[in-house]
């Protein structure tokens, strides 16, 4: 399988995409972390590969996509992001998400329910009101470019901060991926930490996988979404917050499972 690569304008600019080689299928989104990018799916894709028409874009201001205005809200990514759809010709589509993926994937079934047929999250951010909070003091942390460097290893320590560590390579690609988002990485945890995910969870009514890492940053609060959602399908996947470059094959097979149930 090739991996094609490609460009479309939106309202803001350009969006950056990965499309599978072989148009056949029914469309599945791939939505990525921050502050990756659709590289991130290379390896699920290639799983997946044959089954599925794949588009895999990298949000607005990450990977190679330009940035959005100031501040955007999850509201606004999910905008763009169904821009980019409209003109890649895409109407009706599963959407998979993963960690920020999840947030935005969620709004977009509540936004554009005509459009998601399924509904995919792994790591979900079911955080109440407070945890939102905690996350938002602990977590969003501007980069600032300094002059000796600096910046360069608080980046690498962010990325390498998951137990286990990602391998030296996906640590590599990470950090290279947050450069290139710069000293805007953090709006897109802003937007994930301001967001209501509970409320939004509880207005979808496609059908709906929750899966999680076993070590997961967001496995403390798994359970959670998963009694929330009873209808839904659950899975635990093995591997941490990279669990989607790390074990592919047993991604491939629970999205396999759930879409294609016989």
């Amino acid at each position: 399988m090739s991996i094609k690569k490609g460009y479309v304008d939106i309202g803001t600019g350009q969006i950056h995409y990965r499309i599978s080689s072989h148009a056949s299928g029914h469309p599945l989104l791939l939505l990525h972390q921050t502050a990756s990018s659709s590289q991130m799916y290379e390896a699920l894709m290639q799983q997946l590969d044959g089954d599925f028409f794949m588009l895999a874009p990298d949000t607005s201001g990450f990977g190679q996509s330009d940035f959005p205005p100031p501040n955007p809200t999850i509201a606004d990514y999910v905008t763009a992001l169904l821009q980019a759809a409209d003109h890649l010709g895409l109407q009706d589509m599963a959407v998979f998400g993963h960690h920020t993926g999840a947030s935005i994937a969620c709004e977009m079934a509540v936004r554009a329910p005509q459009r998601v047929t399924h509904l995919m999250l792994s790591g979900p951010p079911y955080l109440d009101a407070a945890e939102r909070e905690r996350w938002l003091r602990q977590a969003v942390t501007p980069m600032v470019i300094q002059a000796d460097g600096s910046h360069l290893m608080q980046i690498w320590r962010r990325v390498t901060r998951h137990d286990p560590p990602p391998s030296p390579a996906l640590a590599h690609r990470e950090a290279v991926d947050n450069l290139r988002a710069g000293e805007r990485w953090h709006e897109a945890y802003a937007a994930v930490f301001t967001q209501d995910f509970p409320s939004l969870l509880a207005q979808v009514h496609c059908p709906t996988l929750l899966m999680c890492g076993g070590q997961d940053l967001l496995k403390p609060y798994f359970q959670a979404a998963c009694d929330a959602l009873p209808d839904a399908r659950h899975v635990l996947v093995p591997g941490t917050t990279f669990a989607v470059d790390d074990y592919p094959a047993e991604v491939a097979a629970a999205i396999r499972a759930f879409l294609h149930p016989n």
